[in-house]
């Protein structure tokens, strides 16, 4: 079964072609060459729908950047195609890459997604609103307010605190935002 592309984690970018039998010049996001999986998919976006790759060969041209040959990925105009694309993995295919960057949110393991039906406040203690939603916009993370189309930015530096018993989260929120 398919992933939905909202689940997905992007690790990497498409930069160009590379040669003419569809060989591509890939960007990481972050040092993953220990953790790529040849026997697990890749996914890129085709008309907004994942599609699933197989990694045929990979050689790292340091931390960062790989020359890459996928699985079905074999002609020039396959490589120009994909070129510009976001390579996703299904983080259920890596557990060690949990959400907010490997570390729950609290010493008991609640996650972003649990969050959910939280209370969002602010620095000031002022109620924001009720999440409905996490979203993640490549890597940026939004907390969807209930009843509203308002998104909140979440990172770890904007966390204050998260109180379960209460079932609240406090971030920094920027001015204007609200």
């Amino acid at each position: 079964m398919f992933p939905g592309k909202d689940t997905l984690r992007p690790i990497a970018r498409i930069v160009k072609s590379y040669g003419t039998d569809g060989g591509l010049m890939v960007s990481f996001l972050e040092d993953v060459s220990d953790l790529l999986k040849t026997d697990e998919p890749v996914w890129l976006l085709y008309d907004g729908m994942p599609v699933p790759f197989f990694i045929q060969d990979i050689l790292f041209k340091g931390p960062r950047r790989a020359l890459v040959r996928f699985e079905d990925i074999d002609s020039h105009d396959d490589a120009e195609e994909a070129a510009g694309k976001d390579i996703y993995i299904d983080p259920a295919d890596y557990p060690e890459l949990s959400d907010t960057d490997g570390h729950p949110l609290t010493e008991d393991g609640l996650t972003l997604e649990d969050l959910i039906g939280f209370t969002l406040l602010d620095q000031d203690s002022r109620t924001a609103g009720v999440i409905s939603d996490v979203q993640d916009f490549s890597g940026n993370i939004c907390l969807g307010l209930e009843g509203t189309d308002t998104l909140i930015p979440y990172h770890d530096d904007l966390l204050m605190d998260v109180d379960p018993d209460r079932r609240t989260i406090t971030l920094r929120i920027s001015d204007g935002l609200l």
